[in-house]
């Protein structure tokens, strides 16, 4: 099949050819200002409206009534096999391949799907008693299919959990013909996608992330466009290794006089390795020293050999007899290596069998995911109007798209609409603001941004003893012009910040790779206070990069000490002209709300909270990266003090099981976090309280309601105390987008709809009180909408109150000016539970934490008691 090319015509052409359609609005429900181009204007509007628009979802049928769910039990049968390894997950989904092949071949010609983890599932009843043959690595086993439930699809009902995942798995195998499979996102090979390419030996390919989703018009396919760079097939491991040697650092080009790895190239290499698939297909000679036939093997890198290949002896296990590598290749393959100053590959994970490989003699395995590493820069997300005729023109592609590869969306009776679903949203209006000087803000611009020009905050608080320690190594009179900007700056927005630093030190970014030198030179800084009879309420900390060091300060400063710390980069500080005023503004808010201040206030009333005692609680739960099986995960709970401005927050931070979404002392954090709302309000306690969760799946939602609400409930309610509890769930990873319909309706300069479009209609899920806001603007690519979800309404809101509500709560987050895509409850538990991450990391990297990790199941993060609450986090 020849390879189609995704080519985007200009903006200004798509524009032109998009779907005509009338003003979704009255020209006059915007500002004074004139429209810049269709819909988009300077100001947004001042009164709530509506905006009609795409969502990429597609509906979706099948032709069936009942789905058959059968299991899949694997028996060994080979004599000589019995003891041998267990079967991988590779392993696994090859038999299923198998047997799912065998399946739809006569006499059966069944067509079946697999979610590769022993469950088949059918339209089609399958013979009772069906036992096949198959094979893995020379090792025969018999697959018997055992009957487990029958499913029905009835339009009529809310389709359940068991049903919902039957079809997902079946729509996913009706769509994965010839894909590359990476995560949930199937790319295909025949996708190019056309642009500037660093390496001749790398593709970008396109492809649809893909959900079946139940909405209040029926089930839908969320369809997204993806983009990956892959390695082109075929190609030679020793090209890519050169690659990724030059993308190092090194400058000479690789030849066979080239000088061996250093350390650091022999550490990232492997790293970058590990986990490709290659292929192997030298011959080997046969005693007559002819070669035999030719067999391609394929093979997973499990690391790289410490050794180059010239160094390399080993013993042959199955004859007693010692061979150098180089010279075992000669003889046995006729293979005469030439880099020999390189390692190999390892391809076995038995020590006890190894298989080192010469990389010269290796080949990459069809198309695999382009190693990339945390030096390059991100690939930038397509604009909104570039991605949504992406999205149409996959759907739409009869051979390749979802649904339609191979003829498996006819052979699954499945029907995909090709055009997206239109809904009509809202556009919410923004809150007024309280500034200082009891000033009021009417936020009038379209991207919902302010500034602080001739404004000062609300409450701002003083720095009187503050230091620097300074780890860049810049010259004193940026330093000095730095401190003078930040000191003007802060006095202007109204903190009361001296003119002079109480300290001055210098130090140098090789202090952050050194935990002992960097604690003295904190604890110096904290002394030198000390000896003035202060107490340093702020330290700067400018660095001249982003540092691993900075985990290891904030875990001193803010676990061992109690110093809070400002970090900077020095490249941004010293920074002259357009930004530069935003940046130290932002710095400013920052300062502020960690010596206790409130930035800004809501003028207005919260919907059905506002005249009571009320607490916003966020909770998010922050797990390990992908391929840590070891490090326990951080749970976050943060809640406001302040009412009715509920601006200032207090955190509390645990490490828990590893990859538990549970938080297990739920109820114990947010005990301790009424009793320092009491504290500050009089000794009363909360009437209500609104628990903001994010980070779970529709799956965990039972849990959030059984687990952690009555883990709540236990912890703070007493025999004269029970207060109600609402319950809100906001969702980020989800691929649904929201596109203006054309360019009529009002959106963004970048084809974005505008901050405050909320839909609560069609697309909705319905089994609970949902809908989508968009609260940011997007500056890069499409927004991605949050999604919220309210499991328990305990004050009797109203759909349109709660969206008020939390659209209103986006616009105090301390650290800008301007509305965030999570509710600062949210927010702050977020940026909490990755403060969590760096102390728990920072603390592994210590040996002798690691011996007291051994002692204790789950390690204290307790932050020190000068600092436990504060708002350190922001």
């Amino acid at each position: 099949m020849a390879r189609r090319r995704a080519r985007v015509p200009p903006r200004a052409a798509r524009r032109a050819a998009s779907r005509q359609v009338p003003p979704a609005v009255r020209r006059d429900t915007v500002g004074e200002e004139d429209p810049l181009q269709g819909g988009v204007r300077k100001n947004g509007p001042i009164e709530e409206v509506e905006v009609k628009l795409w969502v990429n979802l597609f509906s979706i049928k099948f032709g069936e009534s009942t789905v058959f769910h059968y299991g899949v039990k694997l028996a060994q049968v080979s004599p000589e096999a019995s003891g041998g390894l267990e079967l991988s997950m590779a392993d696994q989904n090859f038999v299923n391949a198998q047997l799912l092949k065998m399946l739809q071949k006569s006499p059966h010609s069944l067509v079946v799907a697999s979610d590769g983890k022993g469950n088949l599932y059918s339209f089609a009843k399958l013979p009772e008693g069906l036992s096949l043959p198959v094979s893995v690595r020379s090792r025969a086993y018999n697959a018997s299919v055992e009957f487990k439930d029958e499913l029905p699809l009835r339009s009529d009902q809310h389709v359940p959990r068991n049903v919902l995942q039957a079809l997902d798995v079946i729509v996913r195998q009706a769509s994965s013909y010839e894909k590359i499979i990476i995560g949930q996102t199937l790319y295909s090979p025949h996708w190019l996608v056309l642009e500037g390419s660093n390496h001749v030996h790398v593709q970008a390919l396109g492809g649809t992330k893909q959900t079946l989703k139940p909405t209040k018009q029926g089930l839908v396919l969320c369809v997204d466009y993806s983009v990956m760079d892959f390695c082109k097939p075929e190609s030679r491991v020793l090209d890519l290794v050169e690659h990724l040697l030059k993308r190092f650092g090194r400058r000479n080009h690789l030849n066979v006089r080239s000088p061996p790895l250093e350390k650091e190239e022999w550490e990232y290499l492997k790293s970058q390795l590990r986990g490709l698939c290659i292929t192997v297909s030298y011959q080997k000679k046969s005693s007559e020293e002819k070669r035999d036939a030719p067999t391609v093997r394929k093979y997973k890198v499990q690391n790289l050999t410490a050794e180059n290949a010239e160094q390399i002896t080993f013993k042959e296990f199955k004859v007693d007899k010692s061979w150098e590598l180089v010279q075992y290749y000669r003889q046995q393959y006729g293979e005469d290596i030439q880099y020999k100053m390189l390692p190999c590959l390892v391809l076995s994970k038995r020590p006890d069998k190894p298989n080192y490989v010469p990389i010269e003699l290796c080949r990459l395995h069809r198309c695999q995911k382009y190693p990339k590493d945390s030096s390059q820069e991100p690939r930038r997300p397509p604009p909104s109007d570039e991605r949504k005729i992406m999205i149409e023109r996959m759907v739409n592609d009869g051979l390749d798209g979802p649904c339609r590869g191979g003829n498996r969306g006819e052979q699954f009776k499945i029907s995909l609409d090709t055009q997206m679903t239109e809904v009509t949203g809202r556009i919410l209006l923004p809150p007024v603001l309280k500034l200082g000087d009891s000033k009021e803000l009417s936020i009038r611009l379209a991207n919902r941004q302010w500034n602080l020009q001739d404004h000062k905050i609300f409450e701002g608080q003083s720095l009187k003893c503050w230091g620097v320690l300074d780890f860049s190594g810049q010259e004193t009179r940026f330093r000095d012009a730095f401190i003078a900007k930040i000191v003007s700056k802060c006095n202007n927005l109204g903190i009361t910040m001296s003119c002079e630093p109480s300290l001055v030190h210098k130090s140098a970014m090789l202090v952050l790779s050194d935990p002992d030198k960097l604690r003295s030179e904190l604890s110096k800084a904290k002394e030198a206070a000390e000896e003035k009879g202060q107490k340093l309420q702020l330290l700067f900390c400018p660095m001249s990069e982003l540092h691993p060091g900075y985990k290891t300060l904030k875990l001193i400063c803010e676990i061992e000490l109690g110093i809070q710390t400002q970090c900077l980069l020095t490249q941004l500080a010293n920074k002259e002209g357009k930004g530069q005023d935003q940046y130290l503004s932002n710095l400013a808010l920052k300062i502020n709300s960690k010596l206790g201040g409130s930035n800004m206030q809501l003028s207005r009333e919260l919907p059905m909270v506002t005249g009571t005692r009320f607490m916003f609680i966020g909770a998010d739960v922050n797990h390990p990266p992908p391929g840590d099986t070891v490090s326990l995960s951080i749970a976050a709970v943060v809640a406001s003090m302040d009412c009715p401005s509920a601006s200032q927050y207090v955190p509390r931070i645990r490490a828990q099981r590893h990859r538990t979404e549970e938080i297990d002392n739920l109820g114990t954090m947010c005990k301790e976090l009424i009793q320092v709302y009491m504290e500050r309000n009089g000794g009363f306690k909360p009437d209500k309280i609104i628990y903001f969760r994010d980070g779970v799946s529709d799956e965990q939602f039972k849990m959030v309601l059984d687990k952690e609400l009555v883990s709540m409930e236990k912890g703070i309610c007493e025999d004269d105390y029970s207060p109600t509890i609402t319950v809100v769930v906001a969702k980020k990873r989800h691929n649904t987008r929201l596109f203006p319909k054309d360019e009529n309706e009002l959106q963004t300069t970048n084809g974005n709809v505008l901050p405050g479009t909320v839909v609560d209609t069609v697309v909705v899920d319905g089994s609970h009180d949902d809908f989508f806001l968009c609260s940011h603007d997007g500056l890069h690519g499409t927004s991605r909408p949050t999604h919220y979800y309210m499991l328990k309404n305990g004050h009797g809101f109203q759909s349109v109150d709660l969206q008020k509500l939390v659209y209103s709560m986006c616009f105090v987050f301390a650290r800008c000016t301007k509305p965030v895509s999570l509710t600062a409850p949210i927010k702050y538990a977020d940026i909490t539970a990755y403060r969590g991450r760096d102390y728990y990391d920072s603390r592994m990297a210590s040996l002798q934490f690691q011996a007291q990790l051994q002692a204790v199941e789950f390690p204290e993060l307790r932050v020190h008691p000068d600092l436990r609450d504060k708002m350190f986090f922001v």
